[in-house]
């Protein structure tokens, strides 16, 4: 296998050649503790956009610029989600830290942050037959009557799973980097390649205006 070719944030036009596999990365969610007891009634007197809601334990609040929600816990920690770039996260942690600051809650360690599930979707751009590939994928589970996607398990590594639809549209989840999507896809595809299940007709493809990249498969 080749080294791969990555083109970052590009914009195509056209169709992937089939070789080539359009990725973007559509959720990350991060961890975060700060080892100290967090007052959520006093974040909650000094800011406006931190809300507490009555059935969950901890407070909410969201940034527009980098877009992500925070919950945060008075046990110190944090969940971020709806995060769409990795470089996102250290921006949102001085954020986050600021507003501590300001309403008088000092954290006095550093806080660990951590990478618990990237979520990404990639495009084949062309039909995949899931019938068959429910067939020659090991540990496949297709059940068009339930849900109308194949669901497919990696044995290494054991945490990542593909939901393959017949579009050629892939989601990928349960990874915790970029290279492990990128690596995962392509043994994905190998898969795929080695049994004839890429290659058919092309599946109408719309380019989106978000991060994407063009992850080489050859």
């Amino acid at each position: 296998m080749q080294s791969e070719k990555i083109v970052t944030n590009s914009f195509p036009k056209k169709a992937p050649s089939r070789n080539r596999v359009i990725l973007r990365i559509e959720n990350i969610v991060a961890t975060m503790d700060t080892h100290t007891t967090i007052d959520l009634d006093q974040l909650l007197q000094h800011f406006s956009d931190i809300e507490k809601k009555s059935n969950f334990p901890g407070a909410i609040t969201k940034f527009t610029k980098p877009k992500a929600t925070l919950l945060i816990f008075s046990s110190g920690k944090i969940v971020l989600t709806g995060v769409r770039l990795e470089d996102h996260i250290p921006i949102l942690v001085d954020k986050i830290l600021k507003k501590f600051k300001q309403a008088g809650i000092e954290i006095e360690e550093t806080p660990v942050v951590k990478i618990e599930n990237m979520v990404g979707r990639a495009d084949f751009a062309t039909k995949i037959n899931l019938d068959i590939s429910s067939l020659v994928l090991e540990r496949a589970i297709y059940e068009p009557e339930v849900f109308p996607g194949l669901i497919y398990k990696l044995k290494k590594p054991e945490k990542i799973c593909f939901l393959i639809f017949s579009s050629g549209k892939v989601i990928c989840t349960g990874a915790n980097n970029l290279n492990s999507i990128k690596v995962s896809l392509k043994r994905l595809a190998s898969q795929l390649k080695k049994n004839g299940l890429l290659g058919g007709d092309k599946a109408k493809t719309k380019s989106e205006k978000v991060p994407t990249e063009m992850l080489d498969l050859a």
